[in-house]
């Protein structure tokens, strides 16, 4: 168990479960975020979309790896959705009077919603106690924003726990196969090919995108001149 205080925006939380599954451990990642997430019932966001990260080896060569906020959809679209004018969808943000919004620029001054009411609201909960709490790291919305708070270092914590998979019983490789081959058999909803899991998706992605370009919006490319002169 690892914890870090004093620290920033670490990137995606996937890219660090990937590092510890390529050494054959079961891993979890919890990082606390600027306040973005308003507690159950308050209408001031407080608590930051607080991505929880598990990652596990598999029978294959793709790894079970769950990447999550606790947010509806990730505070980054929101960003990118305001800087080229566009609409978020419904029911992801509230206004700052607390009322529903598709305008993403509203959706900034105002709170993102949590995953599932007040259990996803529980969960980013804690991970402010795991990631802020027990870290000696900002909490509590006192984390900054990156984008608009230049006051200070954000010190945002983050919290890692490796765990060997054969600390119970030895035969987990054929077991997690064994889980994962159960689920993919069951039967399908309609338009359903395959039941994935997560990781296997990404992955695709990554293969399919390789050989593709990516295409950015001129607001986008004039922000990258501007960074890059």
């Amino acid at each position: 168990m690892v914890g870090i205080r004093n620290s920033g925006h670490y990137g995606l939380s996937g890219y660090y479960a990937e590092q510890a599954v390529k050494k054959n451990l079961i891993v979890f990642c919890f990082t606390n975020a600027p306040p973005a997430i308003a507690p159950h019932g308050a209408r001031k966001s407080l608590f930051g979309t607080n991505p929880i990260c598990f990652g596990t080896p598999t029978s294959s060569k793709v790894p079970f790896i769950l990447d999550t906020s606790v947010s509806v959809i990730n505070r980054g679209k929101i960003r990118v959705a305001a800087r080229n004018g566009k609409k978020i969808p419904k029911g992801v943000a509230l206004d700052k009077l607390g009322k529903p919004t598709t305008d993403a620029k509203k959706a900034l001054a105002g709170v993102q919603l949590p995953i599932a009411g007040f259990r996803g609201s529980g969960l980013a909960w804690m991970v402010d106690i795991l990631s802020g709490v027990f870290t000696g790291g900002n909490h509590g919305g006192k984390v900054k924003d990156p984008f608009d708070d230049f006051s200070g270092p954000q010190n945002i914590g983050h919290l890692f726990f490796v765990m060997k998979p054969n600390l119970f019983v030895g035969n987990y490789s054929e077991r997690i196969k064994e889980n994962i081959k159960r689920i993919k058999r069951l039967p399908k909803i309609k338009g359903v090919k395959e039941i994935l899991y997560p990781g296997q998706n990404k992955q695709r992605r990554y293969k399919k995108n390789l050989n593709k370009k990516i295409n950015i919006t001129r607001n986008i490319a004039e922000d990258l001149k501007k960074l890059n002169a």
